[in-house]
């Protein structure tokens, strides 16, 4: 199972539906990270067969929720957004968090920077942003492989619609 991940699209989708477009029919379903969640259901709206699941982020005032949890291909999945967890100052609370949850893989934004770790029993990963990223300033989403009980995560950069790149240097 394939799942595409994103997080801060801001309003500015053009680049997800490019990626949408080009990659959408391998995946099962799209997390969105928040900020703006609205653009899941815009996005959804435009590619009905895919599932679209969102949490809210800081700058949301749409009725999703904060936080979720899935049960997704024999893992459990903690998605938020990761502005009431400290993310931009380090990651431990939402690892704390996911182990209370019993999930085993968590995934955040906010920080619209790439993040990748397998800490222990949890996989912790950001997207960053597809349209304002921050750092190096290249767009970047993730995907999520689930299968025969492995887990992994990959962050990749849009270098253009045919060009799609996994990216190796994460901290």
């Amino acid at each position: 199972m394939k799942l595409l991940v994103l997080s801060d699209t801001h309003g500015r989708i053009g680049t997800a539906e490019s990626v949408l477009e080009k990659i959408g029919g391998k995946m099962e379903a799209v997390l969105h990270l928040g900020d703006h969640a609205e653009d899941a259901a815009e996005l959804a709206a435009r590619f009905p067969k895919l599932r679209f699941f969102s949490v809210r982020g800081n700058n949301d005032d749409m009725q999703a929720p904060k936080e979720r949890l899935l049960r997704l291909g024999g893992h459990v999945i903690l998605m938020v957004h990761g502005h009431l967890h400290g993310v931009s100052w380090g990651v431990d609370r939402l690892y704390y968090r996911a182990m209370e949850q019993g999930a085993d893989i968590a995934l955040f934004g906010h920080t619209h920077r790439p993040y990748y770790e397998q800490s222990g029993a949890v996989l912790l990963m950001n997207p960053g942003s597809l349209s304002l990223p921050r750092g190096d300033g290249i767009p970047t989403f993730g995907i999520l492989t689930l299968e025969d009980g492995r887990m992994e995560g990959a962050v990749m950069e849009y270098r253009g619609a045919e060009r799609l790149v996994r990216k190796d240097f994460l901290y």
